[in-house]
């Protein structure tokens, strides 16, 4: 199951997110050498790291399992302020879109089919918290070679641009978007059935 943490409730899950910090600090930095300014602490954390992110964490037996960051788009978020020359045109920005990064796992101890797992039901509450929260679209910067495991899951994905090259890395901008079938959709391709959300999240507040 996957719990929302949003800022009013982020003390219930003080040593989830610990853990969600440390294991994108043992991902991005340590194993990808991303240089992030986190690169001396044991905790990955960035300036969207604020007051408006929204985190999605899987948990099983209260371990952090997988995660991701979701972020308004009418606020400072990564693809408007770091990469916005990735949009052949304009950043997508609306009060029904959101972006979505920081989707990380514990490195070494998930995996295959359970990693696999993870990350279909993190997608799945990715649809269920847009459906309950009226997001239209999801806005995220990924690696190319990851677009067809994101077209897997069932939903529609658009470029948003072409791949570019940045620091010696391939990336993309795409856009997700959630229509009113996009949930029947992915849950008979997934074979879940069901509400994936722990806790039901709180009306998000005006960004």
């Amino acid at each position: 199951m996957i719990d929302v943490v949003l800022p009013e409730n982020r003390f219930d899950f003080a040593h989830s997110l610990l853990e969600m910090h440390r294991d994108r600090k043992r991902v991005f930095v340590d194993q990808l050498c991303w240089g992030l300014p986190s690169r001396e602490s044991w905790l990955e954390v960035d300036e969207f790291d604020n007051e408006y992110a929204v985190y999605l964490i899987a948990r099983d037996s209260g371990r952090h399992e997988g995660s991701v960051r979701l972020l308004p788009s009418t606020r400072p978020h990564m693809l408007a302020s770091v990469f916005p020359a990735l949009c052949a045109n304009d950043v997508p920005v609306a009060d029904d879109c959101w972006e979505i990064s920081r989707l990380v796992a514990p490195p070494g101890e998930i995996r295959g089919t359970a990693l696999v797992r993870v990350h279909r039901l993190l997608a799945l509450a990715l649809v269920e918290f847009a459906m309950l929260n009226a997001i239209k679209s999801y806005s995220l910067v990924t690696e190319p070679h990851r677009v067809p495991a994101l077209l897997s899951v069932g939903w529609n994905v658009r470029p948003l641009g072409l791949p570019t090259s940045c620091l010696g890395q391939e990336i993309q901008a795409l856009q997700i978007v959630i229509d009113a079938d996009t949930m029947s959709v992915m849950r008979r391709r997934l074979g879940i059935e069901g509400s994936v959300l722990r806790s039901a999240p709180m009306k998000l507040r005006a960004a």
